[in-house]
């Protein structure tokens, strides 16, 4: 039998029996329309969930880890005890361990002081970072380089760092104008007092660089000192060695990087020049301290080769028992949330996927016993049993076939509903994509791509195929004389 014949005979047997094959078709059709519609609100939050990580302009392969001081411990006796935690050289030894870590590194914050000139900087957040390990955060460079081992009092500024720099403190006249932000914002032509690869910067540990803190200014902005109260001021030239690129990171963007040796030894000076210096006024019980054996750290930054190796990674410096928090963390809390919600759903619409086979079985039995005579005299004209076969799988898989294409154009038409009815379905459409940076157009509920309308078509084309196995396989079983004499 030709293939055409069979198609033929297939599409008149359902048209004959045309109400109870268009129910079957509507089981699938919704089955499909249900299918596709939760897959597309997952492709849309995916897509969503990109274009937030690229809104955000932040590097997502870095983690921030820090300490834990203090926390609390239950022993195998069950007695609670302070246990503490120290974030030192050991723990990032430990960090490199771990599989997919690019570079673990220390960190250590410090305020320091500049001064160019006239022009002043308060750097409340300078970050201390080894030489190896800058070199493998992927910092960009607008100009120099990047510092290096025995550089010294070497720096990089971050890409707006230098806009920090401000005229000097003048009681009554004190225009201040955070310059560095308005450059991190994005205005054009933002004026900077000092040019750092060419300019002398002097630095120091101790406040008075600023010019107040117990000391005033001549007509020449000079520092005066009182020599009956206060030290002279140790002052450092730095050398500024390289600029960065915008990185999307404002800690970074508007900062100031320098070796993490060096920082250390300007945040001990500072200590024991407070203390020396409230043991001066009366306050003896200030304890002069000395440099500590063990460097422990605040804080410091592990970067991983991929993106999407980083959950992984910062849960398990978690379970070290250290604090780890990346920039797409929320974005991944709610990217697992929503996608068990969505399993959730798709189970729900395989259940009706699963009645509708169910139907297309119950069709194809019943079209067994109402053609068992026509089967019968199939058989006796020379009809093979592969033709008999052929025939109910074709059948079956025609009904799939179009049940998957009407839930296409079903699915389709809902899509199209849910993004134009301004819904918050699963907490991502209508007005939420403002928080991320994203304009209006940018958010979609549910996105229906042609891979997914292909492979939903295929896949009810095969369950009808399936459903209609046994039908089949019960047809080809008939004897030819006993059909024959069924009425």
């Amino acid at each position: 039998m030709r293939v055409l014949d069979t198609v033929g005979m297939c599409i008149r047997h359902m048209i004959k029996r045309k109400l109870r094959s268009s129910l079957t078709i509507l089981g699938v059709m919704v089955g499909t329309a249900a299918i596709v519609l939760m897959l597309s609100l997952g492709l849309a939050q995916e897509a969503q969930f990109g274009q937030m990580m690229e809104n955000m302009q932040q590097d997502m392969t870095i983690i921030n880890v820090s300490a834990i001081s203090s926390w609390m411990a239950w022993t195998e006796d069950g007695i609670v005890s302070d246990a503490e935690l120290l974030l030192d050289d050991y723990a990032f030894e430990m960090f490199m361990g771990i599989p997919g870590v690019r570079v673990a590194s220390p960190m250590m914050r410090g305020q320091v002081f500049f001064r160019s000139g006239r022009y002043t900087m308060h750097a409340w957040g300078v970050t201390g970072m080894r030489a190896e390990a800058l070199s493998l955060m992927g910092y960009d460079l607008q100009e120099g380089r990047l510092f290096e081992d025995g550089d010294g009092y070497a720096a990089v500024f971050g890409a707006f760092g230098e806009g920090n720099f401000m005229e000097p403190f003048r009681p009554g006249n004190f225009v201040w104008r955070d310059r560095s932000w308005e450059m991190f914002s994005g205005m054009e032509d933002v004026e900077t007092f000092v040019d750092i690869f060419n300019d002398r910067i002097d630095m120091s540990y101790d406040q008075r660089l600023m010019g107040f803190g117990g000391t005033g200014q001549d007509d020449n902005d000079e520092i005066e000192i009182d020599d009956d109260t206060f030290r002279p001021i140790r002052t450092m030239p730095l050398e500024v060695v390289g600029l960065l690129e915008p990185t999307g990171d404002w800690n970074v963007d508007m900062g100031i990087i320098m070796d993490i040796d060096v920082l250390h030894s300007l945040n001990e000076r500072a200590s024991i020049s407070r203390r020396e210096q409230q043991q001066e006024a009366g306050h003896y019980s200030a304890i002069r301290g000395g440099r500590e054996e063990q460097i422990t750290y605040d804080q410091g930054i592990v970067r991983a080769y991929d993106m999407n190796d980083t959950s992984r990674i910062a849960a398990m410096i978690r379970e070290m028992g250290f604090n780890a928090q990346y920039a797409g963390q929320m974005i991944t809390m709610m990217r697992e949330q929503q996608q068990g919600l969505q399993a959730m759903l798709a189970a729900i619409a395989a259940v009706s996927l699963f009645v509708a086979a169910l139907g297309i079985a119950n069709t194809m039995i019943m079209a067994v016993y109402e053609r068992t005579r026509e089967i019968g005299i199939m058989k006796v004209i020379g009809a093979s049993i592969n033709d008999v076969r052929r025939l109910f799988l074709l059948e079956a898989a025609l009904i799939g076939f179009f049940g998957g294409l009407f839930g296409i154009g079903l699915s389709l038409i809902g899509s199209y509903l849910l993004n134009n009815a301004d819904l918050n379905l699963m907490g991502m459409g209508g007005d939420m994509g403002w928080m991320w940076g994203m304009d209006a157009g940018e958010t979609q509920t549910s996105l229906v791509t042609p891979w997914l309308c292909g492979a939903a078509l295929a896949f009810s084309s095969v369950i009808g195929l399936l459903s209609g196995y046994f039908p089949a396989r019960r047809a080809t079983k008939l004897s030819a004389l006993a059909a024959i004499r069924t009425e």
